[in-house]
C-alpha cells in the first residue's frame, strides 16, 4: 500500500493492519486516516511500535478515534438498543477467545499423544487418554457457551433494521465476522468430536474384548455355583437333617464355603462397567452423531463404536439382572429379593435419564438446529432401548 493510496481504506482495519500502516505513513498522512475505519480499543502502548516522528500524530488520532467510537456507540444504543450494541461489540472481539485458545491447545496435545502411540514411540494407556479427554470435556461448557453467544448476537444483528446505508455496511461487516467465527468454532468442535470418538472407540472395543475373553471362565464357575446351590438344598431336606444330622452339617459347611469362594471368584473375574464410562462413551457417540461435519467423516467408526457400545450396555443391563438373580437365590445374603430385582429396571432408566438430560442441555448448545437434533436424539434413544430390551428377553428370565 503506497502513501498516496493509504488513506483510501474500504474496510475497517484490524489492529495489526493499523500498526503496519502507522509504521509506513508520514505524520501528515496519519492525520488523514478515516476515523470510522480505525480499530476499536487501540492499546495505549501502540506508540512504542511506531517511529518517534509519528507518535504525536498517532496520539491525536487515537484521541479523536476514541471520541468518535464513544459517540457512535451512544448513538447506536439510543437508535437500536443495548442488545444490538452488545452484538456489535461481540463482533469486534469475536475471534480468539481465551477459552477457545486453551481448548485448541489441549486438543493439539491430545493429537500429539495419539500420534506418539500410533507410531509406537510412546506407550499410552487408555486411562491417560481418558484423563486428557475428561480435561477437554470440562472446557466444552465454555466453548459451547461461546457458540451460543455467537448465534444469539448473530440473530440480533440479522433482525436489526439499520437506519442508513453507513450503518447497514457496519452491520453487514459484523454479521460476516460473527458468522465466520461461528463456522470456525463449529469446525473446531467437529474436529474434537472426531478425535474423541477415535480415541474412545478403541477403549470401547478393548473393554468388549476383555469381557468376551473372561465370560467362558465365569460361565463355568457359574455352572458349578448353581450345582452347589442345588446340592445345598438337597442336604437341607428334612430326612437328612434328622437321620444324618452330623454328616449333613459338615457337608453343608463345606458347600457353603465353596459357594462363598465361588461367588468371590466370579466377582473377581467380572469386568466392571462403570456408569461414568458409559456416559463418557455415550457422549462421544451421541455428539459425533449430532454434528454435521463430524458424522460425515466418521460414519464407519460411529457404526462400529455403536455396535460395541450396545454390547456393553447389554452387559451393564445383564450384570444388574445377574446380581438381582444371585441375591434372590442365595439364602445367605440378607437382602430383600424384590428390592434387588429392581436393578433390572436400572439399565433402561439409566438410558432414559441420560437422554432426558442430554435433550435439556442440547436445546441450548445446538441453537437454531435444536429441533432437528432433538429428533435425532430421540431416534438414538429408541435404537439403544430396543437393543437393551431385545437382549433382556433372550439373556435372562426372572
Amino acid at each position: 500500500m503506497t502513501a498516496q493510496a493509504s488513506t483510501d481504506i474500504q474496510n475497517p482495519l484490524s489492529l495489526q493492519q493499523f500498526i503496519k500502516l502507522l509504521q509506513k505513513l508520514p505524520p501528515a498522512r496519519i492525520a488523514e486516516l478515516p476515523i470510522e475505519k480505525l480499530p476499536n480499543n487501540i492499546p495505549a502502548d501502540i506508540s512504542e511500535k511506531i517511529p518517534m516522528a509519528s507518535r504525536s500524530a498517532v496520539d491525536d488520532l487515537i484521541m479523536t478515534a476514541n471520541s468518535f467510537h464513544l459517540k457512535r456507540r451512544m448513538r447506536d444504543q439510543e437508535a437500536y438498543g443495548k442488545h444490538v450494541v452488545a452484538a456489535l461489540d461481540k463482533a469486534k472481539t469475536a475471534s480468539g477467545s481465551a477459552n477457545l485458545r486453551v481448548f485448541k491447545n489441549k486438543i493439539l496435545l491430545l493429537v500429539e499423544i495419539l500420534q506418539s502411540a500410533q507410531r509406537g514411540t510412546k506407550k499410552v494407556s487408555n486411562d491417560t487418554f481418558v484423563k486428557h479427554i475428561t480435561s477437554i470435556n470440562n472446557l466444552l461448557i465454555d466453548v459451547r457457551s461461546e457458540t451460543i453467544h455467537l448465534h444469539e448476537n448473530l440473530e440480533v444483528l440479522k433482525k436489526a433494521k439499520p437506519a442508513n446505508e453507513e450503518d447497514k455496511k457496519r452491520f453487514d461487516v459484523s454479521i460476516h465476522t460473527l458468522n465466520k467465527e461461528t463456522i470456525s468454532v463449529g469446525k473446531i468442535l467437529a474436529e474434537y468430536y472426531i478425535l474423541r470418538l477415535k480415541v474412545l472407540a478403541r477403549a470401547i472395543h478393548q473393554k468388549r474384548k476383555l469381557i468376551e475373553t473372561r465370560e467362558e471362565t465365569i460361565q463355568l464357575k457359574q455352572q458349578e455355583l448353581d450345582q452347589l446351590q442345588a446340592d445345598l438344598r438337597e442336604a437341607q431336606t428334612l430326612w437328612k437333617r434328622t437321620m444324618k444330622r452330623k454328616k449333613t452339617i459338615d457337608e453343608t459347611k463345606e458347600v457353603q464355603q465353596r459357594i462363598y469362594d465361588l461367588v468371590n471368584e466370579i466377582k473377581a473375574s467380572e469386568v466392571v462397567i462403570a456408569e461414568s464410562d458409559l456416559i463418557l462413551w455415550l457422549d462421544a457417540i451421541v455428539e459425533a452423531s449430532l454434528n454435521e461435519h463430524s458424522k460425515q467423516r466418521v460414519t464407519k467408526s460411529l457404526r462400529q463404536a455403536r455396535i460395541s457400545l450396545f454390547y456393553l450396555l447389554n452387559k451393564f443391563c445383564a450384570s444388574q439382572e445377574a446380581s438381582a438373580i444371585q441375591i434372590a437365590k442365595n439364602p445367605f445374603i440378607q437382602v430383600d429379593p424384590e428390592k434387588a430385582i429392581k436393578f433390572v429396571l436400572m439399565s433402561e432408566q439409566f438410558i432414559l435419564n441420560y437422554f432426558t438430560k442430554k435433550k435439556n442441555t442440547a436445546t441450548a448448545w445446538l441453537s437454531g438446529a435444536a429441533e432437528n437434533k432433538i429428533a435425532e436424539l430421540d431416534q438414538l434413544q429408541k435404537d439403544i432401548l430396543t437393543e437393551l430390551r431385545r437382549a433382556s428377553k433372550t439373556m435372562f428370565k426372572l
